[in-house]
């Protein structure tokens, strides 16, 4: 029995070291190449495993891809939790939150590439990879939890805490895509603290300005 179980704890750790290899060979080789022209076999090759090990734990290169988005959308939520606290300035809040997902892609060129290219793929495409799209979805959704935390709910109505979302999503994806392209590929070490502040203070200003009313209006 002993041994039995011993050989079934080896085969669980070559299974979860396979599926780790794959996962950060995925992420590799579609920063090098990008998410078109990346193929199964190319992901087999970097991560030194045969298709059949590809297979076994992904049913195809788009369910390693929808795996990499869900992953990272992850790692940005969990980052962003707990920014927009009390005890803070809706704007410090605010800041906090757009601070936090720029530390994380920051430092993972190759997740802005992968999250950039999926973004892409899906325009091109409303209609197709639904499961992609849903964790897109997600993201914006933790991001309007967060906007009306911090701005409250009565003064945010849900089009605009999502209309801000969609604002802070693109504010984060768009300074760091320009970034890379300046810098010449390298991310972004540290958050421009400058951008960020300005951003977030006239976010509040507009948005948590007293007497407005929940659709955006004033009260005269």
């Amino acid at each position: 029995m002993g041994q039995i179980a011993s050989m079934e704890n080896r085969a669980k750790r070559r299974r979860a070291q396979s599926f780790e290899n794959l996962v950060r060979a995925g992420l590799a080789v579609i920063a090098k190449r990008g998410l078109y022209e990346t193929t199964v076999e190319n992901i087999t090759e970097a991560a030194d495993v045969g298709k059949g090990t590809f297979y076994a734990h992904f049913p195809s290169k788009e369910a390693l891809v929808h795996h990499l988005v869900r992953h990272g959308f992850d790692e940005l939520i969990a980052a962003g939790r707990g920014e927009a606290a009390d005890g803070k300035r809706p704007a410090d809040q605010l800041a906090g939150l757009i601070r936090a997902q720029l530390r994380v892609l920051g430092r993972r060129r190759d997740l802005v590439i992968l999250l950039h290219q999926v973004r892409g793929l899906l325009i091109l495409r409303p209609d197709a990879r639904q499961r992609l799209r849903r964790e897109y979805q997600r993201y914006i959704r933790f991001l309007v939890e967060e906007c009306r935390q911090v701005l409250g709910q009565v003064r945010l109505s849900p089009r605009e805490a999502q209309d801000l979302a969609c604002a802070i999503a693109g504010f984060v994806a768009g300074m760091l895509s320009f970034e890379m392209l300046v810098r010449g590929g390298r991310g972004m070490l540290t958050p421009p603290n400058g951008p960020i502040n300005a951003f977030a203070a006239g976010a509040v200003a507009h948005y948590g300005a007293p007497g407005r009313s929940a659709d955006g209006s004033g009260s005269g």
